[in-house]
């Protein structure tokens, strides 16, 4: 019983709360911020919270009384999830207590991008800094320490998965805590998910016997496989269980989950499948034996591993020589879009910085229109979506298309910059606008980083001899200044979209020929808060950087 149990107090009491602040759901809690908001949070004076504690101590006396529950705090250092028990060293957290009496502390989130701070005694948690915290003055922007990392968007998360697994790997999603976690299982589908708590942590702690779970296992990633799904091993905080000396290879199981199973690269064609299908899985499906169907569903078959760990602690946290015959590669999962703040002096450089090492597009907001106008006095081709939707209603669909194609090619050809200057418009870019013969808008939201190599001559495609007129036929780009290791590479560059999109006019000496430091720019009046909601569905947010200029 809590009653019985030691409480953690100090410096433990304060370790154990910025553990929780970097696990924590954003779910409403009483006795955390009252504001839907869980940026805002409360505001951060005196009265704010000691109203909001009232409020908080009439709520759970409400919906927690005789149930032992509590705050979310004490429900999370009760828990059985690793960082939880690390902590808690078997101890309880002491109830909530008066505001006066406690303080603000403050630590990192699990992307490690932003301060989150909360309060000792109340529990309450914010992501603002409050009036009275003391302690330093943090940067106006704390910068993403692993911006170099492999990253997947949640909108993107099932082409990062196929991209990974067609070079013979099994993404090791980075969920960076458990609302991550959750988002990520929502956006997967929770039909096919294996959880290996019963493998790690046995049976007394789980109630499933080890024997029953590798044939959970088994069913798990075989309904997948016929399905033509992505299934889910999910680590969550314990990790990966010793799949070759506990399952794969003992003689029990070896037959029933055998090692080769967790290879990505067994599974591009129907093969040893028959000896973990048994009698029931070799059905017909329709008019098609068992194993037809199956070459025709398991292309389209993935597993990945999923675990609450962040790049910066998967290392340590997950015993990686667990995961079967390194054939994995991690992968830190955002759920929501990066932003950036920066003054107009700082938008060339943060531009090329977008574009040639996070090879992202940058999408500018700056309602003040000075971008626009900085940009019109640089070497770039600008693109007015108002003046093209009215030119629709009065012209038609072709004739918008046709100008997007002629902007489009006069930067390339010019190696200009391509700016979609939207101002409050949100157009359909990827489905309305878009043609393979005028506007690949797929193709342009679509940017590779490659390496650059010292006294580099490129070549996008060969069967030119060379140069042309100081143009290198195909594509041929600098990085980002000087320095840059690496350089974008859109995807509308590559010789098949040149072909469909220049026009025999458009061509010099039959070639279609891109220069130099082509690159896309969108801008937008909209604020960063409304470009989440107004250019979902026009925009793949995913492949673009969200940059916010501000206005002195």
């Amino acid at each position: 019983k809590v009653a019985e149990m030691s409480v953690l107090d100090g410096e433990e009491l304060e370790k154990a709360l910025l553990e929780y602040c970097k696990n924590a759901s954003s779910a409403p809690d009483p006795a955390k911020v009252a504001d839907d908001s869980f940026a805002k949070g409360v505001g951060g004076t005196k009265a704010d919270h000691l109203l909001e504690k009232q409020m908080g101590e009439m709520l759970r006396e409400k919906d927690t009384k005789g149930s032992g529950e509590g705050t979310l705090f004490e429900q999370w250092i009760r828990g059985t999830s690793a960082p939880a028990m690390k902590v808690s060293n078997g101890k309880a957290a002491p109830p909530p207590s008066d505001y006066a009496a406690g303080k603000w502390i403050r630590t990192l989130n699990a992307q490690g991008n932003c301060y989150l701070y909360i309060h000792t005694t109340t529990y309450a948690m914010q992501g603002n800094r409050p009036e009275d915290f003391q302690g330093e003055e943090e940067a106006a922007a704390v910068e993403d320490p692993y911006a170099s990392f492999p990253t997947a968007y949640l909108a993107s998360l099932k082409d990062d998965i196929s991209a990974v697994w067609a070079k013979g790997q099994a993404p090791l999603l980075l969920a960076q805590g458990d609302e991550g976690h959750a988002a990520v299982l929502q956006a997967l589908g929770t039909e096919y998910v294996l959880d290996v708590k019963p493998f790690v942590l046995g049976v007394i702690k789980t109630k499933i016997k080890f024997a029953d779970h590798v044939e959970t296992a088994r069913k798990t990633l075989v309904k997948a496989m016929k399905a033509g799904a992505t299934a889910v091993i999910d680590l969550s905080d314990v990790g990966p269980p010793n799949w070759k000396e506990k399952i794969c290879q003992v003689e029990e199981y070896k037959k029933t989950f055998p090692i080769w199973i967790l290879d990505p690269n067994a599974h591009k064609e129907v093969d040893k499948h028959g000896q973990i299908f048994k009698k029931e899985d070799k059905k017909e499906v329709g008019d098609k034996d068992w194993d037809d169907a199956l070459a025709d569903s398991l292309p389209n078959f993935r597993f990945v591993y999923l675990s609450t760990c962040g790049p910066g602690d998967y290392e340590k946290n997950i015993e990686l020589p667990f995961l079967p015959q390194n054939k994995w590669k991690a992968l830190r999962v955002k759920t929501v879009q990066d932003q950036q703040a920066i003054p107009l002096t700082a938008l060339a450089s943060t531009l090329d910085d977008s574009y040639h090492r996070k090879g992202l597009i940058p999408l500018v907001s700056d309602t003040t229109e000075n971008t626009d106008t900085f940009l019109a006095f640089q070497h770039t081709v600008v693109i007015e979506m108002k003046a093209l939707i009215l030119l629709k209603a009065s012209q038609g669909l072709e004739a918008v298309r046709e100008q997007l194609r002629k902007k489009l090619v006069q930067a390339l050809k010019n190696g200009n910059t391509l700016l979609l200057r939207l101002t409050n418009t949100a157009p359909d870019l990827l489905e309305t606008y878009a043609a393979p013969d005028s506007f690949p808008a797929a193709e342009l939201f679509s940017l590779v980083l490659e390496e650059i190599e010292d006294q580099e001559v490129e070549q996008h495609y060969g069967g030119f001899g060379g140069a042309l007129d100081g143009a290198t036929p195909g594509y041929a780009q600098p990085g980002g200044g000087e320095g840059a290791k690496t350089k974008g590479v859109s995807g509308v560059t590559k010789k098949e979209v040149l072909d469909a999109i220049y026009k025999d006019e458009d061509k010099e000496a039959g070639a279609a020929i891109v220069r130099p430091g082509f690159k896309t720019v969108v801008t937008t009046n909209f604020a960063p808060a409304e470009i989440q909601t107004k250019l979902a569905a026009a925009l793949p947010l995913h492949k673009c950087n969200i940059i916010a200029v501000s206005a002195s």
